[in-house]
């Protein structure tokens, strides 16, 4: 009986530790891989194309209060679905865009007749 006994205490707290890490484990993601499109945050803002290339645009924007950013020029990925339609330098443009992991990529882009 007593030998019973060494080997139920013995072997409870180790199968605890492992359900408890399972669980831990499941209820806590720990890397982006398991972001959704729910978690990313989309902006929008309004400025002027400054340059069209085959991946990439330059717009010069309003500032962005939600990124405490002033007004500026920068250059913004494009998606495939965008890239295909560009627009010349000067058309002013609404659009919206996300942070990736390596750069700000366009989401929409909507020219804007003034």
């Amino acid at each position: 009986m007593r030998a019973l006994f060494k080997i139920f205490f013995k072997t409870i707290p180790i199968g605890l530790f492992f359900i408890s890490s399972y669980s831990f484990a499941d209820a806590t993601p720990m890397s982006h891989d398991h972001m959704t499109m729910q978690d990313i945050q989309t902006f929008e803002s309004e400025g002027v194309i400054t340059q069209w290339q085959n991946d990439r645009v330059g717009i010069s924007h309003h500032a962005i209060p939600a990124l405490k950013w002033p007004a500026m020029t920068m250059n913004f990925r494009l998606p495939a679905e965008i890239a295909a339609h560009s627009l010349a330098a000067g058309t002013p443009v609404a659009f919206t865009f996300v942070k990736t992991e390596s750069a700000y990529q366009l989401q929409t882009l909507t020219p804007l007749t003034r």
